[in-house]
């Protein structure tokens, strides 16, 4: 024998949450009692806890590792790939003078210079400036490579 779902009776308010309901006043200062929240402290099973000490003391300790991550995986323009030394000072240049907010970084593997620009977290972003910079340097291309994070925090805020 099946039972509909219609035939089904169980009493929950036992376990439904309570409140209690304040009339806002406007106009006047309401003076209420703090409760628990307000005093920091919670009760449970008759033991006083701390969660918002405990929950701070956490966040704060999140927040100086976060705080030791310098770098992070993100994106860089690469404008040349050659072994003249004069034509990667040229396009670290010509980075330096076009976009003063993008950093040029030259790295040398003998026999092969390497110019790379700017620090982005998002591709789209280092997408907007290689529209640009592909006037200049029609080679140009997006590679992945770690970042510095405050400076890729720099160019999103000056892309926009």
């Amino acid at each position: 024998m099946s039972a509909s779902s219609a035939d089904y009776r169980e009493d929950l308010s036992s376990v439904r949450p309570r409140f209690e309901y304040v009339e806002p006043s406007f106009g006047k200062k309401a003076e209420s009692k703090p409760t628990a929240v307000e005093n920091n402290t919670k009760v449970a099973n008759g033991k006083t806890l701390n969660v918002n000490k405990r929950l701070q003391t956490v966040l704060d300790t999140l927040s100086q590792q976060n705080k030791a991550i310098k770098f992070i995986s993100g994106f860089r323009i690469q404008l040349y790939v050659g072994n003249v030394r004069q034509e990667a000072d040229n396009a670290k240049a010509y980075i330096y003078q076009l976009f003063p907010d993008l950093s040029p970084y030259v790295s040398y593997s003998q026999p092969t210079y390497r110019v790379k620009a700017g620090d982005f977290m998002y591709r789209s972003d280092a997408e907007h400036y290689l529209e640009q910079i592909r006037g200049q340097y029609s080679s140009a291309v997006i590679l992945a490579d770690r970042v510095d994070i405050k400076r890729s925090m720099m160019v999103r805020a000056s892309a926009e």
